[in-house]
């Protein structure tokens, strides 16, 4: 019986380290989170850029929303589940940390490097955070050095310059007629409705697009007799997609029908009735071609288009690997489960506490100064 026993000890020991083997013998922050495109990342890389994230979300949201913003709803996933405000920043950091990796990875595509300059400048950026009280948390909880968070500010810099290397290489450009802007007062009559059974929007009845086409009639009198395009709104309960507008050619909200018709319009003037997908639209026009507005949508305008052709170079790498990624099973998610964040709000009874505890000192100290008198 005895000899049995001892056999099923060196059993189970066996079958433990066979276990130890099958999972890996790495330390668990040197264990791949994930893999992607060919790039591995550690569970430590993205702990640490976790924890980065986590304390300047705390020192931008935390005053306001509290100890519970971690568990705050920000969203829903494709299955209508909570999203909140932790699992937000979590999924930030993986889709953040994919994208570094690939760009590091196509570095040498561009010929793109680290200056000795920038070096110098990223490792005084991470001494100046390792000696704050949030860097100092960082490298507790993450176990991390500073040679550790170093390299990972020296992959994000380089992913950031071989991005602007793809862009430049581009040489992407707008035009003033691009981004000419109109800017248009439109009151929209809406012939939708939400379903309260389901939730979903509806088309109105018939008879209540007959009572939605009055209004629009009455409005539109009201505005050719000089009543404000504000006040005629007010007036006639229109939909909230109503208000002024400024756009750039095929940018518009309500589409390209609604473009024409205000091609036509000249500074003041108001257009007939346009019966659009969604409801009756009445457009006053404030100004055909803002210049005041050239500036800004050429930015805007510059960097959709910048955007798109990053997007394009990008997509491209990514390709093969977005085939066979997916979100929940190409992440270690036992091991991200780890990662938890929770912040202490400071409250009136913190304060009072913290108050009544220098009273009680200084009191105390005051008595023994007392006594040695």
């Amino acid at each position: 019986m005895k000899k049995f026993a001892k056999k099923l000890l060196v059993l189970a020991a066996v079958l433990a380290l066979s276990a130890f083997l099958l999972t890996g013998c790495k330390p668990k922050n040197e264990r791949a989170l994930f893999e992607y495109a060919g790039e591995e990342v550690t569970f430590q890389e993205a702990h640490i850029y976790a924890r980065i994230m986590q304390y300047q979300a705390e020192e931008q949201y935390g005053s306001y929303l509290g100890s519970d913003m971690w568990s705050l709803q920000v969203g829903t996933d494709s299955n209508g589940d909570k999203i909140t405000m932790e699992q937000s920043i979590k999924n930030s950091v993986v889709e953040q940390l994919k994208q570094i990796k690939v760009l590091n990875g196509h570095a040498d595509d561009y010929d793109v490097k680290l200056s000795k300059t920038e070096k110098n400048e990223i490792k005084e950026n991470v001494k100046t955070l390792v000696d704050t009280d949030s860097g100092k948390k960082i490298m507790e909880e993450t176990e991390a050095d500073e040679e550790a968070i170093r390299k990972l500010y020296e992959e994000s810099t380089l992913a950031s310059k071989v991005m602007q290397a793809i862009v430049d290489k581009a040489k992407v450009s707008v035009s003033d007629e691009e981004a000419k802007t109109v800017k248009v007062y439109k009151l929209v009559f809406t012939t939708k409705k939400t379903d309260s059974k389901t939730g979903k929007e509806k088309n109105m009845t018939d008879k209540e697009k007959q009572d939605q086409m009055k209004k629009a009639k009455s409005a539109l009198s009201a505005l050719k007799e000089g009543e404000s395009a504000s006040a005629v709104a007010s007036k006639f309960g229109v939909s909230n997609d109503s208000g002024e507008e400024s756009y750039t050619k095929g940018k518009s909200e309500l589409g390209e029908k609604f473009e024409e018709a205000a091609a036509k319009l000249k500074t003041n003037d108001i257009s007939s009735i346009l019966t659009l997908d969604d409801g009756y639209v009445i457009i006053k026009m404030i100004n055909p071609n803002d210049k005041e507005s050239l500036e800004d949508s050429k930015t805007t305008l510059l960097q959709e288009k910048q955007q798109e052709a990053y997007n394009k170079v990008y997509k491209k790498w990514t390709k093969d690997a977005d085939k066979k990624w997916d979100d929940e099973d190409s992440v270690d998610q036992d091991l991200w489960d780890e990662v938890e964040f929770t912040y202490e709000a400071a409250t009136e009874k913190n304060t009072t506490e913290s108050d009544n505890s220098d009273s009680s000192s200084k009191t105390t100290t005051e008595a023994k100064t007392t006594e040695k008198k």
